[in-house]
């Protein structure tokens, strides 16, 4: 999960195969850049001495990343709690890195029997300059991936607003 609303409709999918199969959720977000804006921003809101150690102290940039991780559980848990409160079974796990490589890993340390993920759409150079995770997945992973489209989403939501 990328806490995107893209990542949400895979979450609320996720969550919907979860209460059918009695299985356990595991949410899983990983830290591609632990200095991006997205992360700093959100740290410096929680912890605003922490950004200004990180900018006056360079040498302790491990405890910075160590926050970052911390932090970004708890944005997890934040983002997907009103979907997922009443499953019995959740895994929040966080982790730093390639998100293709992570996924992958994740996928076969935890035993994952399915995969549930979100495209964002790109395409043309954009496509090929960043890479598609999703694709990545598809291609490599050993269990099933179903992914969500973001088409898919905005059908949806058009259908759902129409009736």
């Amino acid at each position: 999960m990328d806490l995107s609303n893209f990542s949400l409709e895979a979450v609320k999918l996720a969550v919907k195969v979860a209460e059918s199969s009695g299985a356990t959720l595991y949410l899983f977000h990983v830290i591609d850049n632990p200095f991006d804006e997205f992360y700093m921003r959100s740290l410096g809101e929680a912890d605003p001495a922490l950004i200004e150690m990180y900018q006056n102290e360079p040498a302790k940039r491990a405890k910075v990343l160590r926050r970052t991780a911390e932090h970004s559980e708890v944005l997890l848990k934040q983002f997907c709690h009103p979907w997922v409160e009443k499953l019995p079974k959740v895994r929040y796990l966080v982790a730093s890195g390639n998100a293709f490589e992570q996924i992958l890993d994740t996928a076969e340390d935890q035993r994952i029997d399915l995969i549930v993920l979100a495209t964002h759409g790109r395409t043309g150079v954009k496509r090929l300059l960043i890479g598609n995770v999703a694709e990545k997945v598809v291609r490599h992973a050993t269990s099933p991936v179903l992914t969500v489209k973001p088409r898919a989403v905005n059908r949806r939501s058009k259908v759902t607003a129409a009736n």
